[in-house]
């Protein structure tokens, strides 16, 4: 299943005949470009196709056939799987779900946060088009794209997708592959026992690590009793934590997915309170560590720095397509770049002679625009706005805080670590939102109720590493905790 897939879902029926597959998405899900780009290769395929026939040239209309779902499939399908849009609530889920279930012959049906999948034999007089806006209309305050991918299916090939949906169907626990061949994932947790102290961790209490990583902080949880849920969507972390914590696999659920879909992935589980939600909102040690991730300029790698290494866009991707302004942009907003502009300037200039495809070509050429003053490296601030725009985890994290809250019971924590001021002002405003008991304005004659109001502060100023701890790790000197509990 999809790291973001929210629910999944076979009937009992079983193909018969002729079945179709229809993938339908929110707009923009899909940069225009991408999906221009394969509607025209799709409709040029389709022209092929339609010649074939005509001629009778069966062998031909097979392969062109082949090439239409390979197309799709790369164009359409795959980067669908990892797109993190989150417009797709589990209310609108419901509606949708809701609509397909009263369609006779319906034999499956799989559902993202920005997609549904559902695969039906037609029993009836419906066409598959008016199926298609009868699903449209069950959530009629999105704007689903206008051209869905429709496929037939065989009754086997039907009946295999068929039996991949049972399979995954309240799937709570993620497994990944070849963890012989990984390479080992060791990081040191930071503010290990205050975090898991602020959600006073008990036998009997749910709590949520929406941060997994190697599982430091969950070991914790799971020592005082807690049941655990752990969302990553890097499988490196999640092989890890499960090795590392499998002793308490009785307690444990290892969840694949971003933690800005904590809310959905959780409810899809049958999940809907917890006594506490944890989020360490930084990368891991491992991340920065091996140079094939692509996040570190002190070693040569790939141009990478994705989180989650089935996201379709890298940092490569950003830095050699993206116009001037656009990276300006980047690396003064989430980078505090002051030479953002200078920077952007000499990385096109670059990029015209030849791609930047590795960390230390891209460093190189930060470093021809930027003297080095002190310790700290000219491509520091750069790489990290690459990688907070590639991980879009400014938006992750604005949506965690949003949903936090509606996961936890009353009296239930939230508490999270942050890593750069961007992360914790954010974090700060949001907690200040919802704790403010009055709002008031110079307009207003006197202060009024507020509305947000849901939840008390229980750190009035961040709580930060120990001087032990910084000795022992210096890479948490840049952390802040922050908590507060629901009323």
């Amino acid at each position: 299943m999809s790291s973001v897939a929210t629910e999944s879902r076979a009937t009992a029926a079983t193909p018969a005949g002729t079945c179709y597959k229809v993938l339908m998405w929110e707009e923009g899900a899909l940069p225009p470009g991408q999906l221009e780009a394969w509607q025209k290769a799709r409709r040029e395929l389709l022209a092929r196709m339609r010649d074939a026939g005509i001629k009778g040239a069966r062998g031909t209309l097979a392969r062109l056939g082949e090439e239409l779902r390979e197309l799709s499939q790369q164009a359409v399908a795959a980067p669908l799987d990892t797109c993190v849009q989150a417009s797709l609530s589990l209310t609108r889920v419901g509606a949708l779900a809701a609509e397909l279930l009263r369609v006779e012959g319906l034999l499956a049906y799989r559902l993202t946060p920005c997609s549904a999948t559902v695969l039906v034999e037609l029993t009836g007089e419906e066409s598959i088009d008016s199926l298609i806006t009868r699903w449209s209309s069950a959530t009629p305050e999105l704007q689903w794209c206008s051209t869905p991918l429709v496929e037939a299916l065989s009754a086997a090939e039907a009946a295999e997708w068929q039996e991949s949906c049972r399979t995954t169907a309240g799937d709570s626990t993620d497994t990944d592959d070849d963890e012989e061949n990984a390479p080992e994932f060791r990081h040191v947790t930071v503010l290990r026992a205050e975090a898991v102290a602020a959600l006073q961790p008990a036998e009997g209490r749910v709590l949520v690590d929406a941060t997994l990583g190697g599982g430091g902080h969950s070991e914790l949880m799971l020592e005082e009793g807690a049941t655990v849920w752990g969302i990553d969507q890097d499988p490196a972390a999640r092989r890890a934590a499960r090795k590392r914590l499998a002793a308490y696999a009785d307690r444990l659920h290892i969840v694949a997915g971003n933690f800005r879909n904590a809310a959905e992935l959780l409810t899809a589980r049958g999940v809907t309170q917890v006594d506490g939600l944890l989020a360490d909102i930084g990368i891991s040690s491992p991340q920065v560590d091996q140079a094939e991730r692509g996040f570190s300029f002190l070693a040569e790698g790939p141009l990478d720095m994705r989180m989650n290494p089935a996201a379709p866009r890298s940092a490569a991707d950003i830095v050699n397509s993206a116009a001037e302004s656009e990276l300006a942009d980047i690396l003064w907003q989430y980078g505090e770049e002051r030479a953002s502009r200078a920077i952007a300037r000499r990385i096109v200039q670059e990029r015209a002679k030849a791609p930047i495809t590795t960390t230390t070509q891209l460093a190189g050429i930060i470093a021809g625009v930027l003297p080095r003053k002190g310790k700290q490296h000219p491509a520091t601030r750069s790489f990290q706005a690459l990688r907070i725009a590639v991980n879009d985890e400014l938006g992750a994290l604005e949506a965690l805080l949003e949903t936090g809250l509606s996961l936890l019971k009353s009296g239930g924590r939230f508490a999270i670590i942050t890593f750069h001021s961007l992360e914790d002002r954010a974090v700060k405003r949001y907690f200040d939102r919802v704790t403010r008991q009055e709002i008031d304005r110079p307009e207003w004659p006197a202060p009024r109720p507020n509305p947000e109001y849901a939840a008390r502060l229980i750190t009035r100023k961040p709580i930060v590493a120990s001087e032990a701890e910084l000795a022992a790790n210096p890479r948490a000197r840049s952390a802040k905790l922050r908590v507060i509990e629901k009323l």
